[in-house]
């Protein structure tokens, strides 16, 4: 009997005409040999159920990033543990808005899925959501540091790891789950004062919501990349199919 991989989900049904989408909350229960790991992906993994389906999605609809099942991982320092904790509803919905923007921002300037908020039978619909964190570093509140550091800190201030669902947008059928993790990092940041080149503090707050919106803006750009590649692949698929 092949092996169940029950994945709670919140499926989306905006079927409706309202200016926002409607969210339904529903279990699905799908077979581990209907999960196809997608080739190339940008992801560590990009499973789909049905990978030919994805050529008549024109549009999508982008779900508000999740962050209420963030946790802190086990293993990290207690101190960091506790600084993380104490952000507020506020600051983390501020720092999700980022990833929100971004998401009609990319997928508005590139060629492929239009943004909407109305489902259709060719509207596909995806949630991300914040599952783990594990911090390098105290968040900017609780840092005693300045605003400019001696030495270059590259290491970033921790570790993302997300979950997405895609389903369609009507049925909620389940289409693809992807699961990944990266480093929340601004890299390099420096400060010209005079004739010197300053390394700027890494753990400051403009340098914490920079890192958080380019560790953002790289997921979607993949998203971005492979959601095209599995448009063409099916497509081409079909052609394949109607020569026979």
């Amino acid at each position: 009997m092949a092996k169940i991989l029950c994945l709670f989900l919140v499926v989306f049904l905006s079927a409706c005409s309202s200016s926002q989408p409607t969210e339904v909350a529903q279990f699905k229960a799908v077979p581990q040999s209907d999960l196809q790991q997608l080739g190339n992906s940008h992801f560590d993994r990009f499973v789909v159920t049905d990978p030919d389906s994805f050529n008549h999605y024109k549009k999508v609809i982008f779900f508000p990033m999740q962050f209420d099942r963030l946790t802190i991982d086990l293993s990290a320092d207690n101190n960091l543990t506790n600084s993380w904790n104490d952000s507020s509803w506020d600051e983390m919905d501020s720092i999700c808005q980022y990833f929100d923007d971004f998401a009609q921002k990319i997928f508005s300037e590139r060629e492929g899925l239009i943004p909407t908020r109305k489902g259709d039978t060719d509207v596909l619909a995806i949630e991300f959501r914040l599952i783990n964190f594990m911090p390098y570093g105290k968040r900017y509140k609780d840092n005693n540091a300045g605003t400019v550091a001696i030495r270059s800190d590259n290491t970033g201030i921790g570790t993302i790891t997300f979950q997405a669902v895609i389903a369609d947008s009507q049925s909620g059928k389940l289409l693809a789950v992807i699961e990944d993790g990266m480093e929340v990092n601004a890299g390099n940041m420096l400060m010209i004062k005079g004739d010197l080149a300053l390394q700027v503090d890494s753990n400051n707050k403009a340098s914490q919501n920079l890192a958080w919106r380019k560790v953002f803006k790289r997921w979607l750009e993949y998203l971005h990349a492979d959601l095209s590649s599995l448009q063409f692949t099916s497509v081409t698929a079909l052609a394949e199919k109607a020569s026979d």
